[in-house]
């Protein structure tokens, strides 16, 4: 198949917006944000609510309920989001005796943060289905195994500005969280393998696995975006595997130049120094600004009677 893949220009000067490496954020403890107590009282109206509803979470519309801690929270999280280092640590959400009133109560932090995005609906269950994303085409966040460094979302026109993690319940062992700064990554490919870069502001096909999506190879072919592009700022597009399989779909070879120039990539988004490890216990949330910070997940082990169970959420900004 032959199709017109655009380059796009690189940016022509450094960039430092919402840069960090793991040295930074160990220096600086204000992307860890502790739930207020008070957020009780918001939890226990939100409970109120949610009994004279036949399904809360598909009723709850911002400001349906006054929740002022919620409406704080969700503003200092918007504050490390978009004006700091683009990742948010939130604990402290009660989630122990009432799961589904802490999922309602995570629902409107998204909501007062921006548009919740639907595509998966209001909030998606993240926990293993038992199968491979290598042998079926179902997102890598329904299975146990282990997640390259990647934004969230393969599909060109719905790209989530926030995305956030709920962990309700851990696993047995493993599943730790990872995140980076494309802009440390971006830059310092521009100081190395300036050519790498380039080749990264080109189109790549992506493979589309939202459910009931159209996945054709016409229809892939025109799914294909670059993984960095920077016009109002610095945008980065990419979980790899998802790079491969569409133009294996299409069958259009990824040349050497671009394997390798992905190489690098994943290298500068893994250095030691620069991927931040840590793990998520029950009632923590992670918020991530998905266009400037890849994010990642070791592979876990379950405890079948209690099986990890964390909540995404896609969020789209009002300022998008």
């Amino acid at each position: 198949m032959q199709i017109d893949r655009r380059s796009y220009p690189v940016a022509s000067e450094p960039l430092e917006e919402r840069c960090f490496d793991v040295a930074t954020l160990d220096r600086d403890p204000g992307w860890k944000l502790r739930g207020p107590g008070s957020l009780l009282r918001d939890r226990d109206r939100l409970a109120e609510w949610a009994a004279e509803q036949p399904d809360a979470i598909a009723k709850y519309r911002h400001g349906v309920v006054e929740l002022p801690e919620v409406a704080a929270l969700a503003a200092a999280i918007r504050e490390q989001l978009d004006n700091r280092f683009g990742v948010a640590w939130v604990t402290g959400i009660p989630v122990e005796n009432d799961p589904e009133t802490a999922s309602l109560l995570y629902l409107a932090l998204g909501a007062a943060m921006g548009e919740v995005i639907e595509t998966y609906g209001r909030l998606y269950d993240v926990v293993d289905q038992g199968e491979s994303y290598q042998k079926t085409a179902i997102p890598v966040s329904q299975t146990r195994e282990s997640t390259g460094m990647h934004t969230d979302s393969s599909r060109l026109e719905n790209v989530p500005d926030y995305v956030g993690l709920l962990c309700q319940r851990t696993a047995r062992s493993g599943g730790g969280s990872r995140i980076a700064s494309a802009t440390r990554a971006h830059e310092a490919l521009r100081r190395l393998n300036p050519g790498a870069l380039q080749v990264l502001y080109r189109d790549f096909v992506r493979d589309v696995v939202t459910p009931g999506a159209d996945r054709d190879p016409a229809k892939i072919a025109e799914n294909r975006f670059p993984i960095f592009r920077h016009e109002q700022g610095l945008t980065l597009r990419y979980m790899r595997y998802w790079i491969e399989t569409g133009h294996r779909i299409t069958d259009l070879p990824i040349l050497e130049e671009e394997k390798k120039a992905m190489d690098a990539l994943d290298a500068e988004l893994s250095r030691e120094e620069h991927m931040f490890r840590f793990d998520l216990s029950a009632g923590d949330m992670l918020w991530v600004a998905n266009r400037v910070v890849a994010h990642g997940r070791d592979a876990y082990t379950e405890d079948p009677d209690h099986p990890r169970w964390l909540l995404r959420q896609w969020v789209r900004s009002p300022n998008a």
